[in-house]
């Protein structure tokens, strides 16, 4: 099959291969290479966003705390994806097996390593307060379970609570799941095509349930999935066509600030 076929390539050919494929692999990595696109920086995405949303996942300490910003393009209303990860130092102690990589992404500008529990917290809620100041975030989309920090942390920089919205977990995400495998597949998602991505798409594990579909950590097992499930909470709130909260700054005074660039 071909998912032997690409192992066994990229072990005995020195072939890279863009994303791994199981039997059991989210139908969306498929077509997640394809729909890459090295110009989408944050910057890019907020310049031509009519609307943004939000999606966080992570948190604990052995995780990646995740965060997605999917924009609505005003031209073609195409869906535009940038992702921002952090990480805890000590879990490169932990998992030493995946510190290389971790690495790999914090040289590539995709993740941060913070040394004090907290600084991942107050690095993401600012790069958010920079999106809101333009005027065209919507809502916030997150985890119900423990974001009491992440919550604070929006509303002192005004993201109320009105804009961050608890997302269901398991298969109520089926939804947000399937959308983006047709986005994906019919090429009106677009993202930045980074590595940071491609590896999370790859770990990701379906399990069947009923009529649904379910992505969870717990079937990942040790392969970490929070940037994908950040961006299936973005797209739980993309897909309720939001509209833009109000006018704001123009994207030369997100370049002034510097945040955006980090």
């Amino acid at each position: 099959g071909v998912e032997e076929m690409a192992s066994w390539a990229s072990q005995h050919l020195n072939v890279e291969i863009g994303l791994a494929l199981r039997s059991d692999r989210w139908v969306g990595a498929d077509y997640w290479v394809g729909a890459g696109d090295d110009t989408l920086t944050l910057e890019e995405v907020l310049a031509r966003a009519e609307v943004v949303v939000a999606g966080i996942d992570g948190g604990g300490l052995d995780d990646l705390l995740s965060l997605v910003v999917l924009g609505r393009d005003a031209t073609t209303q195409e869906w535009l994806h940038w992702q921002k990860s952090w990480v805890f130092e000590g879990v490169l102690t932990l998992r030493k097996k995946e510190a290389s990589v971790m690495r790999d992404f914090q040289t590539q500008g995709d993740l941060a390593i913070v040394s004090e529990p907290g600084d991942d917290i107050e690095q993401l809620a600012d790069v958010l307060e920079v999106v809101d100041a333009g005027g065209g975030l919507a809502q916030v989309g997150l985890d119900p379970q423990g974001v009491g920090a992440i919550v604070d942390a929006l509303a002192v920089r005004g993201i109320g609570r009105d804009r961050v919205v608890g997302v269901s977990q398991g298969w109520t995400l089926s939804g947000a799941i399937k959308t983006a495998e047709r986005k994906l597949a019919d090429g009106t998602f677009r993202h930045g095509a980074r590595p940071i991505m491609a590896w999370a798409a790859s770990n990701a594990k379906v399990e069947p349930r009923g009529n649904a579909i379910v992505i969870t950590k717990q079937a990942a097992g040790n392969l970490k999935i929070d940037p994908l499930m950040a961006t299936f909470n973005a797209v739980t709130l993309m897909s309720r066509n939001p509209e833009p909260p109000g006018s704001g700054g123009k994207v030369e005074d997100f370049l002034r600030t510097g945040i955006i660039a980090v």
